[in-house]
């Protein structure tokens, strides 16, 4: 084996990574301990399918939860070994029941609620990518989810009704789980597999996530063990980012309204003092070259009616001339 190395989205909010499907590789990757280098991408429109989680082992390159865990298994990595046959066909329809009536609404939070979308999800990818990029795959995967939502529900013709249906089937999807958990630490056992993993990358994002319409998540974080077990894995396997998280937040939130004041104080008056010193001088400026326009206005003016006064001179003077020389001929001749 050579070394492994998986591409991702970055993380946000005490999240490994913003993204479902990268955040259930790493956290399977974690619950085996595979050695693997994680790299943040910026851009995945290189990758074989233009999507992200990418995982590559020598020649080795996956795309997906399932071939991954299906090509570890054969390095004799693998976190199911202790799941018996019903549980292993439990884990399976639990995993296709989560897909059924989960994953729409959580695409629903994520990308069609449009105010979700442009507060937080597209704000958070653009963030991840570099220009162009960050313009067109937001928008990209938005597209993609509202195919998704109007095939399975294009039915309904109010999006209200589509939400609320949505959501309702993922409360009861929510409720099965919670019932299945129990008082359990894991969902088979003391011991993790790769359904509690998937089960965390879904529930992880609802939990940490920010989202203004926070109808979903609400939800999820009013069942007790399902958010007690996305804290038990946060903290167990990605300590790190968690710990960071709440460092930075405490860090942010300790300063307190006069220390914010006087940090402020120098720039605020400095910026006062710039407005005032650019006020007066654009009045100046006004001043003067209001004057000057006047002046140069004027002097325009006389210097027009000087000319003309010149120019009709002049032809009073050729015109006498023509008529001097036209005298003199007819003199002349006389």
């Amino acid at each position: 084996m050579a070394s492994i190395e998986l591409d991702i989205w970055r993380g946000e909010w005490g999240l490994a990574s913003i993204d479902l499907e990268c955040l259930k590789v790493l956290t399977y990757m974690k619950f085996i301990g595979v050695p693997v280098k994680v790299r943040e991408a910026s851009n995945p429109f290189f990758t074989p399918k233009g999507t992200l989680p990418v995982m590559r082992d020598g020649r080795t390159v996956l795309t997906n939860f399932e071939e991954v865990v299906s090509y570890l298994q054969s390095l004799h990595y693998s976190t199911d070994v202790h799941l018996n046959q019903k549980q292993a066909a439990e884990a399976s329809a639990f995993t296709q029941y989560l897909h059924d009536k989960l994953y729409p609404a959580y695409q629903y939070a994520w990308w069609v609620d449009e105010k979700n979308y442009g507060e937080l999800t597209r704000p958070a990818y653009a963030k991840a990518l570099r220009i162009p990029f960050n313009f067109y795959y937001p928008s990209k995967y938005q597209s993609s989810a509202k195919a998704m939502v109007d095939a399975l529900y294009g039915e309904y013709t109010d999006l209200k009704e589509i939400e609320k249906t949505i959501y309702n089937e993922a409360e009861k999807c929510l409720k099965t789980l919670s019932d299945r958990l129990g008082e359990s630490e894991y969902f088979f056992g003391n011991r993790p597999s790769s359904f509690d993993a998937t089960v965390f990358a879904y529930l992880a994002p609802l939990v940490k996530a920010p989202f203004p319409n926070a109808t979903l998540a609400s939800h999820v974080k009013a069942i007790a063990n399902l958010s007690r077990f996305v804290a038990r894995i946060s903290q167990k396997n990605f300590r790190n980012v968690t710990d960071d998280y709440n460092r930075n937040s405490k860090k942010q939130s300790r300063g307190t309204q006069s220390e914010r004041e006087a940090a402020q104080f120098p720039h605020e008056t400095r910026n006062k003092l710039l407005a005032a010193v650019f006020a007066a001088l654009a009045m100046t400026g006004y001043a003067l070259a209001n004057g000057m326009f006047q002046r140069l206005s004027g002097w325009s003016w006389q210097r027009t009616v000087l000319l003309n006064r010149l120019r009709i001179a002049k032809k009073h003077f050729i015109k006498i001339n023509r008529l001097k020389e036209q005298a003199g001929l007819d003199g002349e001749r006389t």
